[in-house]
């Protein structure tokens, strides 16, 4: 079956121009049937924990045998790394869920990891890897 040229040249336009519509109307957003725009790239919203979350987060990932050791590997290269807010996950370092219980009672951190490294508790984001709120994991903060 032959194809007429305009029909063609009709796809194609139409498919150009909804491209073009896209990309000025939400830069990479996704349109709903019911119109809503979701965007491509979203981003968690602030995380502003108390030192009485903290200190809740820190007495949970205690006991927890999860602290980042420099003699494997995957982790070898983090030795040096320097931990600081904003900055993304060296390689080879994986973070954890936050535990059931934490979850359970600051809901806003299900989309947040934790890494103990360094003697200090690491929030990070899921999304991203980079840290968003760290703490000693040692000293109480009171």
């Amino acid at each position: 079956m032959k194809v007429p040229a305009i029909s063609v040249a009709l796809a194609i336009i139409l498919g150009s121009t909804a491209l073009s519509l896209a990309q000025q109307s939400g830069r990479g957003a996704v349109e709903l049937s019911n119109g809503t725009k979701v965007p491509q790239n979203p981003s968690l919203p602030k995380l502003n924990l108390t030192n009485m979350q903290r200190e809740q987060i820190r007495k949970s990932v205690l006991p927890e045998n999860t602290e980042v050791e420099f003699r494997l590997k995957s982790t070898k290269s983090a030795k040096d790394f320097n931990s600081a807010i904003g900055e993304k996950l060296p390689k080879g370092v994986k973070a954890n869920s936050l535990p059931t219980q934490v979850l359970s009672q600051i809901p806003d951190l299900r989309d947040y990891l934790y890494v103990k490294m360094k003697d200090q508790v690491l929030i990070v984001n899921g999304m991203t890897n980079r840290i968003v709120d760290m703490f000693s994991e040692t000293q109480p903060l009171s």
